[in-house]
This record gives C-alpha cells, structure tokens and sequence, in this order.
C-alpha cells in the first residue's frame, strides 16, 4: 500500500511539473509570437511606406478641413504653418522658452497598445524600449533633443518659433506607434480607409494633429539643395535613408541634409549656442555630403563653427552665393512629424568648391547625385520630367513636398543673386 502511495505522489509530481513545463513553453512561444508580430508589423510599415502615407493624409484632410496637401504630395500644412511666400532663414525668430513637456494618459495608453511581450505577463512599456530589443537600427540613441513649445508664422517679415527640452526617444514613442498603429489597422484591407476606432492613438490627435499643448513635438529640419547654375537652371539631391540604418523613413527618398533640432554635443552651452537652424543645417551638411561622423559631443566637446566646413559655408552666406530660405513647416501624415520645410541655393562654383569630397555612402544611407565627373556631383535636373521619374511611393513627405514647393516657387528661389545672404543666425 505505501509503495502504491509513493507512486501516485509521484506520478502526481510528475504530472504537475510537466504541467509548469507545457505552461512555461506555451508562455514563451506567445512571447516569441508577440515579438515576430511587432517585427512583421514594422517591416510591414517600411514596404507600404507610400500607400499608409496617402492613407494617413486622406483621413486627417477630412478631419481638419484647414490642413491640405501640399501640391499632390502626402505631406500635410494649414495657413496657420508657413508664410505666404518663402522668406529667408535669417528672418525666421528662434527662441528659448522651455514649459513642461505635455503629458496625456490616453495617449500613452493608446501607444501601448500594440506593443509585444517583453514577457509573458507583461508587455514593453514604450515603443522605443521594443524598438530597441527586436528592431534595434544602426543610428539609435536617446540623445537630447529641441522641443517645439510654440510656432507664430501670423507675421511674414518675422516668423517666431520657440523650442524647450526633449528626449530623442519621445519622438520615437509617438511616431513610431501612431505609424505602426495605422500599419496594423490597415493589414487585412490595405486599400481601405480604416474606422477612427480601431486607430485610438490616431483618433486623439484627428482635431489638431500638430496640438503642441497635447503632445511632445520634435521637429527635424529638412533642407532641399539645389545647385544653381550661371544660366540659371537648377539641379537636387536626395539621400536613400537605407533599412537598418536609420530609426525613421527606412527605405526612403529624403531630403538632404536632413536632421532633428538637437544640440550638438552635452555641453551646457550647447543648449544656447545650437538652438540655431542654420547651425542645425551645417552640421548636417558635414554629416550627409562631407561624411562627417555624427556630431554628438559625448564628452561635452562643442562644434567649433570658425572650422571648414562651417567656415566656408558661412562665407558663402555672407557673400550671397549661398541662399537659405524657409518655407513654413509641415506634418507627415503617416507618423504626424513636424518637420521645418527648409531650401539652400547654392551656386555651382560655391557648391562645387564646398563639397569636392561629397561621399557617396554616409552613416544612414546613399547619397542620390546623378552623374559624378572626377569626383563632382551635379544633381539631378529640377524639372517636372525628372521629378516625375522618382518613385514616389517611395519619396519621403517632406522631400515630395519640397520638390513640389520648388517647382512653384522657382522664379524667386533661382533669381540672380542681389548680395549677401544674410542667413547666418536664425535666432
């Protein structure tokens, strides 16, 4: 009888630790499922880059009638986001005037609402923690950041934006999950403009998509470069933001240069002293043309300006062979960034100059030139011919809304040059 007894204890041990063990892996296996779910998704979101773009701004166009499209781009602005014509850099007021960042449960609660298993009783708490773990890009670091905390383009002669404190990462939080959000509504009828309800995160932003009082906004800067020519005529770049290189726009055609408002290194007075969008403009340049690592200043090491090639473009300014103009500033729909809509005027001789040691390749992606003659590259021509040719399910917003923006705005964006551009400081 006790040997009967000690086999049914335990065949009953048994039975409980194959049942801890068939619980355990079936844990892990909806683990390991929720984490191949939010990578599908994310790759998902990169192939139909241009369809969940037209998507996005269809369905915000109709919920604020004051936004439209700008030209027949996806990218998105009202009245209330530029002036009436491009107005130089120069006039463009920026200031300090930090606020505490908004903070909006629902919002938060909606963002995590597509997050996976980090295990199996709980799901990552931000998007960018996941991000991190399963679908970690070259390029990704939480570093400080501007936030836009208030923009005034009511007057033309001088526009006003004001910028506070920020994480990289903030952005990171918002976009990509109202970008995934869209991507996973959509799977089942890609075609099909989706309820607001099954896009809550989406829903709460449909009245004022921009709603700097309701959410964190960090802006990036896009800049259009064109290369003019004595007679005139005009030539732009782009760069091929390449997959697993970059956090956002994978597998896209951006501007380039193309960057966030961020100080450039963790210095104090970097905070002061790069909270300039020309100086945001250069750096880029050094980085996307010249390949030039990131500025990031980890051990609190400022830009020094007075150096090439900030030097130089500098001087290109102040002699007017270099124009910079602002066009206002935009949302893409798909992830609703606010980006600075931004056009630089090179001639050919100061352009040619500057970037003699343009790169093909820099850290996130290829550099789109045309033909290169002995290491000069020349653009692709700025016409309706040659920008029809682009993919444009593959062009970024901000680059379809550019080349848009430059084709109108040709006769004042290629006049002669008058003089100094008088550019410099943004601030």
């Amino acid at each position: 009888m006790d040997a009967e007894l000690w086999l049914g204890l335990f065949g009953a041990v048994l039975a409980v630790v194959g049942l801890y063990y068939a619980w355990r892996a079936q844990g892990q296996a909806a683990v390991a499922e929720s984490r191949a779910a939010f990578v599908k998704e994310r790759n998902a979101l990169r192939q139909r880059f241009g369809a969940l773009s037209e998507t996005a701004a269809d369905m915000h166009v109709r919920a604020r009638p004051s936004l439209e499209r700008i030209g027949g781009t996806s990218l998105l602005w009202e009245p209330a986001m530029h002036p009436p014509t491009p107005v130089p850099l120069s006039a463009v007021t920026v200031e300090w005037r930090d606020t505490p960042a908004p903070v909006s449960p629902p919002l938060l609660r909606a963002a995590r609402r597509h997050l996976p298993k980090e295990t199996k009783t709980k799901p990552y708490e931000r998007y960018s923690t996941a991000m991190e773990a399963l679908a970690r890009p070259t390029l990704f670091e939480d570093r400080p950041s501007f936030r836009l905390t208030g923009a005034d383009w009511s007057r033309p002669g001088n526009p006003r934006l004001s910028f506070g404190t920020a994480r990289y990462f903030d952005l990171i939080d918002q976009n990509e999950a109202v970008a995934h959000e869209l991507a996973a509504a959509t799977r089942r009828a890609p075609g099909r403009v989706p309820a607001w309800r099954t896009v809550p995160m989406r829903r709460l932003l449909a009245e004022d998509p921009l709603s700097l009082a309701g959410r964190v906004v960090l802006p990036s800067v896009g800049t259009l470069t064109l290369r003019r020519t004595p007679e005139g005529r005009a030539t732009f770049f782009l760069l091929y933001r390449e997959a697993g290189q970059v956090a956002t726009g994978e597998g896209t055609y951006g501007p380039i240069p193309a960057g966030m408002v961020q100080p450039a290194s963790f210095s104090p007075l970097a905070h002061r002293q790069d909270l300039d969008l020309w100086r945001t403009i250069m750096r880029e340049y050094n980085e996307e043309l010249l390949g030039a690592p990131e500025a990031k200043g980890d051990g609190g090491t400022e830009v020094d300006y007075a150096q090439p090639p900030y030097s130089l473009l500098d001087a290109a300014l102040d002699d007017g062979s270099l124009r910079v103009w602002c066009l206002g500033m935009a949302l893409e729909p798909l992830n609703l960034a606010v980006c600075l809509l931004t056009v630089a005027v090179f001639e050919a001789e100061t352009f040619d100059t500057i970037f003699a040691e343009a790169v093909e390749r820099n850290e996130e992606g290829i550099v789109v030139c045309g033909a290169r003659t002995n290491g000069t590259i020349t653009g692709l021509p700025l016409d309706a011919v040659s920008i029809g040719t682009l993919p444009r399910d593959r062009l970024s917003s901000p680059a379809a809304g550019l080349l848009d923006l430059a084709l109108l705005h040709r006769d004042l964006l290629l006049a002669e040059p008058s003089g100094a551009g008088g550019t410099r400081d943004s601030r």
